[in-house]
């Protein structure tokens, strides 16, 4: 009942959110015809390629290698105005599959995703909004791992993921002493045709507002509140609202800046509080970022956070190296500890040939008794110009996952892929 009342309640949301697009982009396309505009921008990408996995899904118990032959068409397509500017991106895949995984996924059209993303400015003022839909197949054992965030779901199932999503941004006041920025955001998980009852349907949506204020020509202090509430519809332990408040003082240097930052995030499980000093050396050839802090989690136990990364530009390429300890909330709202460790590097072995190699590891341990664990990508690529449009890539890659059991899977991937990407303007 709670599941379907939810359904139903985003649903309606989703339409009434329909309607407002459409009136948005109608009053839109009325704009640009009123105004001068650029040359509309059409782009179009074509990729095929082979990939050959040994353990796709990152099963723990192996089921053997999986051989996808893909074909992808991307597209984007850009309007922009002096004022204002609307982009529309998508692609879409085809995809035949053989071997362990070819049971769990079909073979035919596969992961569509849509973007659409506007944005105007006026003299003090800027407004962006962004909306997103994705579909994603789920292996036997499918790990899904976000870089950026360094959170990653373990899917012990075959299905359909499905995720919509959206942000709205209105910054005031851009060239005044004191500014402000008001956003709002929504994100829903669905799940279909999977028989695992761990994989349900959630929901997420957050407020802001961001203060910044000038107090000399060198000195800036940020106010950060957010509001976001979580439901999972698979628990009955109702929707989760989630408060934080942080604030930040940042004075620039001869060459770079120096900061302090406190926080506090109050969950349904507790109040977590960061107090965290930093400081950004830039030269020529290097760049030096360090933050350390402590965090006291929602348990009570203080631990040392805060995130150092350092790069060095070479002469025909690029060396870098992050480390990062964060004590946070995860997609699935729970607090977690997570180390990060990155090292990257790439060069140009000659005008038409790349290199890029690159190490992560993160390491993640819930207080809440979740999805403990690590992951940890060894890759090496190259890149190669055929013609002005034609490119080859060749990676090779590694992937290791070790639960908090000890048993450990791995995976050894090969992938050789063509792209054409095509620019057309009227």
């Amino acid at each position: 009942m709670i599941r379907s009342m939810g359904k139903a309640r985003v649903s309606s949301c989703l339409a009434l959110g329909g309607l407002c697009l459409c009136a948005g982009l109608l009053s839109v396309s009325l704009g640009f015809a009123q105004e001068q505009s650029e040359e509309p921008l059409l782009q179009l990408g074509i990729t095929t390629g082979v990939a050959t996995s040994s353990n796709r899904g990152l099963d723990v118990d192996r089921t053997g290698s999986t051989t996808e032959l893909t074909s992808r068409l991307d597209f984007l397509t850009r309007f922009a105005t002096p004022i204002q500017e609307l982009e529309f991106s998508g692609d879409i895949g085809l995809r035949s599959v053989t071997g362990a995984e070819d049971n769990s996924l079909p073979d035919g059209i596969f992961e569509p995703r849509l973007a659409l993303a506007y944005s105007r400015e006026a003299r003090d003022a800027r407004l962006t909004a962004d909306l997103f839909f994705q579909e994603q197949d789920i292996s036997s054992s499918e790990l899904q791992f976000n870089e950026n965030t360094a959170d990653f779901d373990l899917l012990e199932d075959t299905g359909t993921q499905q995720r919509v999503g959206g942000d709205v941004a209105l910054e005031l006041r851009r060239q005044s002493p004191f500014g402000v920025t008001l956003s709002a955001g929504f994100t829903t998980r669905r799940f279909s045709d999977a028989d695992d009852p761990d994989l349900t349907d959630q929901d997420r949506f957050r407020l802001g507002a961001r203060f910044r204020f000038n107090l000399a020509p060198d000195t800036q202090a940020f106010l950060n509140t957010r509001f976001s509430t979580f439901e999972d519809f698979g628990t009955a332990e109702g929707r989760r609202e989630t408060f934080s408040i942080d604030g930040t003082l940042r004075r620039d240097l001869a060459n770079g800046n120096a900061v302090v930052r406190s926080n506090v995030t109050d969950t349904e499980d507790g109040t977590r509080y960061t107090l965290s000093a930093g400081r950004t050396i830039e030269s020529a050839a290097w760049a030096f970022t360090g933050l350390f802090g402590v965090t006291r989690g929602v348990t009570g136990r203080v631990r040392p956070t805060g995130e150092i990364d350092v790069s060095r530009s070479l002469r025909n390429g690029e060396l870098s190296a992050n480390l990062t300890r964060t004590l946070r909330s995860n997609v699935d709202d729970e607090e977690q500890d997570v180390t990060t460790v990155r090292l990257g590097y790439t060069t140009q072995l000659s005008p038409l040939t790349g290199l890029n190699t690159s190490f992560s590891f993160t390491d993640r341990d819930s207080d809440g008794g979740g999805d403990d664990g690590s992951f940890g990508v060894v890759s090496l690529g190259i890149q190669r110009a055929i013609t002005r449009d034609w490119d080859l890539n060749v990676a090779l890659q590694h992937r290791l996952r070790e639960e908090d059991e000890g048993d450990t899977a791995r995976d050894n991937r090969l992938s050789i892929t063509l792209r054409r990407d095509l620019l057309v303007r009227r």
